[in-house]
C-alpha cells in the first residue's frame, strides 16, 4: 500500500497558542519564557521561532507592561493564543491584581485591539476585554475559550480536516460518528455534507460549547453526547444506533477503550486521525480484527 503525500506546512511562525512562565529575579526583572527540560528554570525568551508572528510581537510588549506593575510577583504565567479576530491574552495571576496594574492591563490590551482574560484560579476564566475568540475552518466558524484545546497549527488543521472529508467521503444520506470530536473540528464540517453526524466528547464543557456552535453555524442535522470513551458504551442511546462512517481524532492515548466496538456500530469506512504512531499501530490491529482492510495512510 503506497503512502499518501504528507500534510505538511511551514516550519517556523505556524503555532497559534503558547504558555509562558513568568517569575521575578533577584533583581525584580520580570522572567518570562518557557521552562527548561526536567527543571524548574525558566529560560527567558523575547520570541519564539516557531510562534505565530503575531503573538511573537507581543512578549517584549507585555514584559514592559509587567515590568511596570506595583506588584509583579502576583502573576503566575501567560497564554497566548490567536484566533481569527486577533490575539487573546490569558494572563494568571496567584494574587489580587491592584487597580494600578488591572487598569495598565486593560489599557494596553485595549491599545492593541486584544482579548484579554484574567485567570484568578486555575480553570476560571474572566473576560475583560474584546471580543469571544474563534476559529474558521473549511466553512463553520468555532467559537472558543483560551483554555480549549485547538490544534496548534491552523494552516495543518485546515489541511487535515479537508483530507478527512475526502478520505470519508460523506454523502447526504450518510449517518456518521465523530468520535472525540472536542469542540466539532471535524463534526461540524461533516454536518454540512452528510445527513446526519453524532458528535462524542469526554468533556462536558467541550460539548456544551460544540452544541453552541453547531447553532451558530446554523447546523441543524447534529447531535452532541457527552461519554467516557475509555469504559464500555453499548448502553449509551448513540451506541444503539448505526452509523454508515465513523471518525476518530483521540489524543496520543489513542482509543483502546473504543476501538474494539467500532464494527458493532456498522460502518463501513473509518477514518482515524493519529497523533501518535504508537497507538495507532496497536487500534488499527483491532480494526483489522474486526474485518476492516487499512486501505489509505498518510
Amino acid at each position: 500500500m503506497p503512502l499518501a503525500p504528507s500534510i505538511a506546512g511551514e516550519g517556523l511562525g505556524y503555532r497559534r497558542r503558547a504558555r509562558l512562565s513568568i517569575q521575578l529575579d533577584k533583581q525584580r526583572n520580570v522572567v518570562m519564557g518557557f521552562r527548561r527540560k526536567h527543571s524548574n528554570h525558566i529560560v527567558d525568551i523575547d520570541q519564539c521561532p516557531v510562534l505565530n508572528e503575531q503573538l511573537n510581537a507581543l512578549i517584549p510588549q507585555l514584559r514592559d507592561v509587567f515590568l511596570g506593575f506595583k506588584q509583579p510577583q502576583s502573576l503566575g504565567h501567560l497564554e497566548l493564543v490567536l484566533g481569527d479576530k486577533g490575539p487573546v491574552v490569558v494572563v494568571r495571576h496567584i494574587k489580587a491584581l491592584t487597580n494600578h496594574d488591572h487598569k495598565r492591563l486593560v489599557e494596553f490590551a485595549n491599545s492593541k485591539v486584544i482579548t484579554l482574560y484574567l485567570m484568578p484560579e486555575s480553570g476560571q476564566l474572566q473576560l475583560v476585554t474584546g471580543e469571544q475568540p474563534y476559529y474558521s475552518e473549511v466553512g463553520v466558524e468555532l467559537p472558543f475559550l483560551p483554555t480549549h484545546f485547538i490544534q496548534v497549527n491552523q494552516e495543518i488543521n485546515s489541511q487535515m480536516v479537508t483530507q478527512a472529508l475526502q478520505w470519508l467521503a460523506p454523502t447526504t444520506s450518510d449517518n456518521v460518528l465523530d468520535l472525540f470530536c472536542g469542540l466539532g473540528n471535524f463534526t461540524l464540517p461533516l454536518a454540512k455534507l452528510c445527513q446526519r453526524v453524532v458528535g462524542v466528547e469526554g468533556v462536558q464543557d467541550m460539548v456544551d460549547w460544540a452544541k453552541q456552535n453547531a447553532a451558530l453555524n446554523h447546523l441543524t442535522n447534529v447531535e452532541f453526547y457527552q461519554a467516557n470513551l475509555e469504559q464500555d458504551l453499548s448502553q449509551m442511546p448513540w451506541a444503539q444506533q448505526q452509523f454508515d462512517k465513523i471518525l476518530l481524532d483521540p489524543a496520543r492515548a489513542g482509543a483502546s477503550g473504543v476501538i474494539d466496538q467500532v464494527s458493532a456500530l456498522g460502518a463501513t469506512r473509518v477514518l482515524y486521525v493519529s497523533c501518535n504512531p504508537a497507538t495507532l499501530a496497536r487500534d488499527t490491529q483491532s480494526l483489522i480484527e474486526q474485518g476492516y482492510k487499512l486501505v489509505r495512510l498518510a
